[in-house]
């Protein structure tokens, strides 16, 4: 009932915001350790900050690439 599957999905469109998320995260997270190695305090000291920046990401490119999918079409 809550989880109903949805024949709407653009799979091509999640999966691209889902590895637009994970490079972002990881980039994020590699400059992080970098900088924190280098000048001992990381670059963005809030975890919540890259999580919700990265969550944010996914689901702004999720739209983008439904645009662009339905658009070409």
């Amino acid at each position: 009932m809550f989880f109903k599957p949805n024949s709407k999905i653009n799979e091509k469109s999640i999966n691209v915001a889902f590895q637009s998320t994970f490079t972002f995260w990881g980039f994020t997270l590699l400059v992080n350790a970098l900088f924190e190695m280098a000048q001992d305090k990381p670059l963005i000291s809030n975890s919540f900050v890259i999580l919700f920046v990265g969550l944010a990401i996914f689901f702004l490119t999720e739209q983008i690439a439904n645009y662009f999918s339905k658009n070409r079409n």
